[in-house]
């Protein structure tokens, strides 16, 4: 896959501060997380991959197999059950927490990654633009 291993650079949002405001996070917790413009990579290691997110002020590492859960501990220190799948070009994530469930999608292509944010009890979708 073209896209593997490439560093993606933040560029802009669309609707993200409506995502984040949809969590209902204490004031502080919103405001890091509007600011929180990491980069981008996706990295494979046989079965497993490691996808990082990196910042001046955080970097996030999750590393997990396609079609497997497992727990996984998010910035506001909650944990959701999470699990990756591919299909073609398009990494999905959905994290399922007690209160409902976040479905992330990553459409990579050589030169971009979009990302896109749904949520269950929020109408709304956010949109994450990268370049490399």
């Amino acid at each position: 896959m073209a896209f593997e291993g490439k560093l993606y650079v933040h560029e802009r949002d669309d609707n993200f501060d409506g995502f984040i405001a949809s969590l209902g996070l204490p004031e502080d917790k919103v405001e890091r997380l509007k600011n929180y413009k990491p980069n981008h990579k996706l990295e494979k290691n046989g079965d497993t991959y490691t996808m990082s997110s990196l910042s001046e002020s955080r970097n996030h590492i999750i590393t997990f197999k396609l079609g497997e859960e497992f727990d996984e501990t998010v910035v506001e220190g909650r944990t959701a059950k999470t699990t990756f799948t591919l299909d073609g070009n398009t990494l999905t994530q959905v994290q399922k927490f007690a209160e409902g469930t976040i479905t992330t999608k990553r459409e990579y292509s050589s030169d971009k990654l979009v990302v896109t944010i749904n949520r269950s009890n929020w109408d709304g979708t956010a949109t994450r633009y990268y370049k490399v």
